[in-house]
């Protein structure tokens, strides 16, 4: 369909930069720069001209201060996603080691690791499952209209990560 609209425009010795807003995003984004030659013009969008001309993202990175509701949000999809992997390996470690899990604590405990080192293994194998968790009941009172104020926001995000460290470090030292 655009081969048959750009031969009908070079037909017609119509310029294509006058309908580049079929193909943009929007018609405000098109600056027509200095022409070259008397009969020709250049068309760029917005990001090409801020390209050429050195100009950063806006908001920059490296000014913009993350807060909590996002570093929440993120840790949130990060949790799942390590679950998941849980899940997977998990399942592919029953399948591909003889004896399954059971044959694997029983490797790592003939390693010998000291007291520590497990607590903090154990402590980083329960964080994503915890954190998940109690934001994910903080998701769920958010769906019944509970706790949507800025203040309140921020006070159950605190409180998961409160929560969640918490209830690792016990389930660890079981």
């Amino acid at each position: 369909m655009a081969l048959c609209y750009m031969r009908l425009l070079s037909r017609r010795c119509i310029d294509p930069c006058t309908f580049r807003n079929f193909y943009t995003c929007s018609s405000r984004n098109i600056a027509v720069s200095k022409p070259l030659f008397k009969e020709t013009t250049i068309c760029e969008t917005h990001d090409e001209k801020n390209l050429r001309l050195k100009r950063p993202l806006s908001p920059h990175l490296t000014i913009y201060q993350i807060q909590l509701t996002a570093f929440l949000s993120i840790t949130h999809r990060t949790t799942g996603m390590i679950l998941s992997s849980y899940a997977m390996l998990f399942g592919i470690g029953t399948l591909l080691i003889p004896g399954g899990i059971p044959c694997l604590i029983e490797i790592i405990s003939e390693l010998g690791l000291s007291a520590p080192v497990l607590f903090v293994g154990k402590t980083l194998l329960a964080l994503p499952a915890t954190y998940h968790t109690f934001n994910g009941l903080r998701h769920l009172a958010w769906d019944l209209g509970m706790f949507l104020t800025i203040k309140e926001v921020y006070s159950t995000g605190y409180a998961v990560i409160a929560l969640s460290a918490i209830s690792a470090i016990a389930l660890a030292a079981l």
